[in-house]
């Protein structure tokens, strides 16, 4: 009641609370879950075209708020990809990188994460360690969620996405493509979004995805629903850990 009493108007509170309806949050059960039943369809595919688990990679990269470390870990845990003979290796390795591939030759990269935006950040990711792959490798995003944007990234990049969840523009309120609000709705939406930051406000590239998972809020999400850095002037319903004070992580 407080996040939505900062905002007065009766109308504009109509329209907030229709807007957070088309939220979809992910608990971590949902991300484990989906994540296991992503790779053993995926594992049973490779199988059925003749690749065995000695000759898939599993990767996990770091950029900007990437949940990857943890996304592999908790698929390792759950489904034992090491001891089934598969790889696991650390993109910031770049040497482990080269020499794990080169051992095996031919095969398959399978990256892990949990939601990805425009896919550019992990486009600079896999950019550098390009030159660390050798041999010839299939290559996979394995992610729960993921925009239309990223989705088309990624496939000019020749990587295949499996996932459950893409965040289709024509389903983001607060984006242009969508028509599920009138416009003028939508307009005074981004309006109050662009106040708390006229950068910003509608996430990193203007995405206004609609998609949140248990460990973080993404930078792509509107700040009408996260709030203004450090929670002042604007709190949020769902703000990013980056955009709480201090005192509230320690």
């Amino acid at each position: 009641m407080t996040w939505i009493n900062q905002y007065p108007e009766i109308e504009d509170k109509k329209h907030i609370l229709a807007a957070l309806d088309r939220i979809t949050y992910l608990t971590e059960a949902d991300t484990r879950d989906t994540l296991v039943h992503l790779n053993n369809a995926l594992l049973k595919d490779l199988h059925e075209a003749g690749v065995p688990p000695e000759r898939i990679i599993y990767v996990q990269f770091h950029d900007a708020g990437s949940s990857s470390p943890v996304m592999l870990n908790l698929l390792r845990d759950a489904t034992q990809l090491d001891r089934r003979g598969c790889r696991l290796v650390d993109a910031n390795n770049q040497l482990e990188l080269y020499k794990v591939t080169n051992e095996i030759g031919e095969g398959v990269i399978v990256y892990v994460d949990d939601f990805v935006g425009t896919g550019n950040q992990f486009s600079e990711v896999r950019e550098g360690i390009s030159q660390q792959i050798v041999g010839t490798f299939t290559e996979y995003l394995l992610v729960v969620a993921i925009c239309e944007e990223g989705v088309h990234t990624l496939s000019k990049m020749g990587i295949e996405t499996i996932k459950r969840f893409v965040d289709l523009k024509a389903n983001r309120p607060l984006h242009p493509f969508c028509s599920r609000l009138s416009p003028a709705v939508r307009t005074r939406l981004e309006e109050l979004s662009l106040n708390i930051d006229p950068h910003l406000g509608l996430g990193y590239h203007q995405l206004a995805s609609m998609t949140v998972l248990y460990r973080n809020s993404p930078d792509t999400f509107p700040l009408l629903f996260r709030g203004s850095v450090n929670q002042q002037p604007n709190i949020g319903l769902l703000p990013r850990a980056q955009d709480l004070p201090i005192a509230e992580l320690v």
